[in-house]
């Protein structure tokens, strides 16, 4: 049997305070190989950041034999293309069963599989953080289960459109007082993989989980950790980073509202169409 380096990342227990669920949320990442110290090291740091957001457990299932807490992700990095073209892969491979209840319908499992020219390229500029925590959020759902759901409105239009309850009161909260209750903008240009999946770029610039990163730091705003809520995850709001919507007027004035270009030619991420685990594969 083949043994790969591992990294366990678990949310704090202090996070779980006032909790029904006591055992602390938990990503595995499990490194197949093609990767650098630096770019595993990357990877762990996004666990870290992911796990800040979501405390609590997740109910066990069998996945390839092996059982799963609370998700595990398979990462590596290998010769695609060269950098610019096709960034890999990544995205759940596997969600838990509808008998899983708050749960079902969250990953298991999933890959983060990019080409090693493009790593290379953002551990130049500076945003490989930012991207393989962006990626690994994919994983976790955010903009891969939103149809599954039932949280995606308007999809393939101009406007579509994400109207998860918790998410839409920390946005009406990002937009001021006297702000109406408004489903979250979601991304209406780029390809698939970028239209639909992602949170509006014109309208959340460097937000995480907007469509593009195109410099470093990029927070994780108390919109993302409530979408991760409604998505049915325990999630610690204390954990939302620092972060306000951009006056788009001044920035328009100024010349600065100008489409963000991709830090790598045109970061192509594959679509991954995942697997349903049957209600068996509970591990009870």
């Amino acid at each position: 049997m083949t043994h790969y380096e591992t990294y366990e990342a678990k949310a704090g227990l202090s996070r779980l305070e006032g909790r029904v669920e006591t055992t602390p949320f938990t990503i595995t990442v499990r490194f197949l190989g093609g990767l650098t110290e630096p770019q595993k090291d990357a990877f762990k740091a996004a666990a870290d950041r992911w796990v800040r957001v979501i405390v609590g457990d997740l109910p066990s299932v069998v996945v390839d034999g092996e059982v799963v807490d609370d998700v595990l992700i398979l990462a590596q990095g290998a010769e695609i293309d060269g950098a610019g073209q096709i960034l890999g892969q990544a995205g759940p491979t596997h969600l838990r069963p509808a008998a899983a209840g708050a749960a079902a319908h969250l990953p298991a499992k999933g890959i983060m599989s990019f080409d090693t020219a493009d790593l290379a390229a953002m551990q130049d500029n500076g945003t490989l953080g930012d991207v393989i925590t962006h990626e690994m959020g994919h994983v976790l759902g955010i903009g891969t289960i939103w149809t599954r759901k039932g949280l995606l409105r308007d999809a393939g239009t101009t406007n579509p459109t994400f109207t998860g309850p918790a998410a839409m009161a920390e946005y009406r909260t990002l937009l001021g007082p006297d702000a109406d209750l408004k489903p979250v903008p979601v991304e209406n240009t780029g390809g698939p993989g970028t239209a639909g999946g992602h949170w509006r770029e014109t309208v959340f610039r460097n937000e995480l989980m907007s469509g593009f990163i195109a410099a470093p730091g990029n927070p994780i705003s108390a919109v993302t950790v409530a979408s991760l809520a409604d998505l049915g995850y325990q999630v610690s709001m204390t954990a939302a980073e620092p972060y306000t919507l951009p006056n788009l007027l001044i920035l328009a004035e100024s010349g600065e509202l100008i489409p963000h270009v991709p830090p790598v030619g045109g970061p192509i991420v594959l679509p991954i169409v995942p697997t349903v685990l049957p209600d068996d594969s509970l591990d009870v």
